[in-house]
Order: C-alpha cells, then sequence, then structure tokens
C-alpha cells in the first residue's frame, strides 16, 4: 500500500487504501495514526475498499499549528472533508476511542455520508455527568490524567505528559516498561495528544437526542475490562440508542483492538455483512 495524502481544510492528512467495493472508512484513536489498522487492512479489503488515514496532528502528518479549541468536532470536520476529497460517500465508517468520538460527531452533522457506524468506546465523557457515580469518575480523570498531561505539555515535558498518560491508561511506572517500538509509536503521535490535553474543551457535549435520531446501523464494540469511566459512558451510549447493536469482548480492555485483533475484526465484517 502506498502512503498518499490529500489537503483539506488547510492539513494534510496521509492515509492508505486498499482492496475494492463500499468504502470503508477506518479512524485510528489518540496517541496514534492510520498505522494502528495495519492489523486489519487485508482482511477487511477482501470485501471493502479501505481506507486508513491519520488525524490532523497525528504521524506523519506535519500540521503544526495547534488549535486551542480542538475537539472531535474539528476532527469530524476533517473527516467530512477528507471523505468528500476523496469523493466518498455513504461509507461504512469505523471509529475507534477518540476517533470513534470523531465519528460520531461526523454521523449527527453528516449523516449523508454515513452508511453504517460502528463505535469502539467513544469518550463522550460528559454523559457520565449527573450519573451515580459519574461526577467522581470525570473528576478523577482530569485531574490525574488530562489536567497533568496539559500542564507537562505546556511546560514543554512531553516525556512527563506521556508518563502521566500511560500511568493512567495502564498502570504507574508503564512508560519504562513498555516496548521500544510502541514508545515510538506514541512519541509519533503526541503532537495530536497534547492538542487534546491543551484544548479549552476536549470532550464537547454532545445532545442525546440528536444521538438518539440517528439513523444509520450503529455497532457498539467494548472490553469488558475498559477502564470504569468507559463502561459508564458505554452503557449510556447503549441506553441512548437501543436499536444498536453491541458486542462486548469478556477479556479486553479499552485496548481492544491490539488486544483482540480477530474478534474485533469479526465482529466489524459480521455487522457491516448484514447491511451491505
Amino acid at each position: 500500500m502506498d502512503l498518499q495524502k490529500v489537503m483539506v481544510n488547510g492539513v494534510n492528512l496521509h492515509y492508505v487504501e486498499q482492496g475494492q467495493g463500499s468504502p470503508l472508512v477506518l479512524v485510528h484513536g489518540g496517541l496514534a495514526d492510520y498505522r494502528e489498522w495495519a492489523p486489519q487492512m487485508e482482511r477487511l479489503a477482501q470485501s471493502y475498499r479501505v481506507i486508513a488515514y491519520s488525524r490532523r496532528y497525528n504521524y506523519p502528518n506535519q500540521n503544526r499549528e495547534l488549535r486551542p479549541d480542538h475537539s472531535a468536532l474539528m476532527e469530524a470536520e476533517d473527516l467530512a472533508a477528507f471523505m468528500w476529497a476523496l469523493g466518498l460517500d455513504r461509507s461504512h465508517v469505523v471509529g475507534y476511542s477518540y476517533g470513534a468520538f470523531a465519528t460520531l460527531c461526523l454521523a449527527l452533522d453528516h449523516p449523508e455520508l454515513v452508511r453504517t457506524l460502528t463505535l469502539a468506546e467513544p469518550p463522550v465523557h460528559r454523559w457520565v455527568l449527573g450519573l451515580p457515580g459519574g461526577d467522581a469518575l470525570f473528576a478523577d480523570l482530569m485531574t490525574r490524567l488530562w489536567e497533568p498531561a496539559g500542564q507537562a505539555f505546556r511546560r514543554g515535558d512531553k516525556e512527563e505528559a506521556l508518563r502521566v498518560s500511560l500511568d493512567f491508561f495502564i498502570a504507574p511506572g508503564a512508560l519504562s516498561q513498555i516496548p521500544a517500538e510502541l514508545r515510538q509509536v506514541l512519541e509519533d503521535n503526541l503532537r495530536e495528544w497534547e492538542a487534546l490535553t491543551t484544548s479549552r474543551d476536549a470532550f464537547p457535549i454532545l445532545a442525546k437526542e440528536r444521538v438518539a435520531e440517528l439513523p444509520m446501523p450503529v455497532l457498539l464494540l467494548t472490553g469488558e475490562q475498559t477502564l470504569p469511566i468507559h463502561r459508564l459512558v458505554n452503557d449510556e451510549i447503549e441506553r441512548v440508542l437501543p436499536k444498536a447493536q453491541r458486542v462486548r469482548l469478556p477479556e479486553a480492555t479499552h485496548d481492544m483492538w491490539n488486544e483482540q485483533p480477530e474478534a474485533c475484526g469479526t465482529a466489524v465484517l459480521q455487522f457491516l455483512g448484514r447491511h451491505a
């Protein structure tokens, strides 16, 4: 697969594509890039034209100016412009983590572009506010992860920002224990993490009433061992979208696509097969 790029909304977005048929757009999570989907490309490309791109601040894009209001809303507009530039419409769209947040925003604002929507744990974290235990979980996220990571970036201490993030997502001391290859991928994508953790609002509120009216088929992929705030968000999304199909991965955390690529890919293909 050749790495290609297109300019939209004043930024370059790199992407790869493989296969033929109905378009299937893959949107990666935070601290990652188009390479996150490498284990899935060949499998999905047997039935679809698969496109995996890197969001605006992710490797290998060199879009240096950070917007102080960067959020999933901006990512969604980038994605819409990207799809228009490639002549894609009525596409299957799969989003993971913050990429799923962006694809959810895309489906709300540009439903004509989305044939089916697969959401793997979008961090619609403000939805937990007011739910039992939700305020404490949101406060924990902000005080142990978001605010200290953002402060470290503002000081120019990228390693500290990454350390704080891995302490939260994995375990204390994780930065010194991860493989060198993984660390390199994370460091390649610190620009995006800086844009998010220093943004005025990286978690914009989405009206549940609008989400409930989504017209396309929706698949929810969730890890049963994910972080508590994700479990609460996952359950709330299922409540708002009762007709959505939900596939629970009993042994998976939020890192489901790396932990269980076979199960995730199979679930997506089975879902798409029902809505071809």
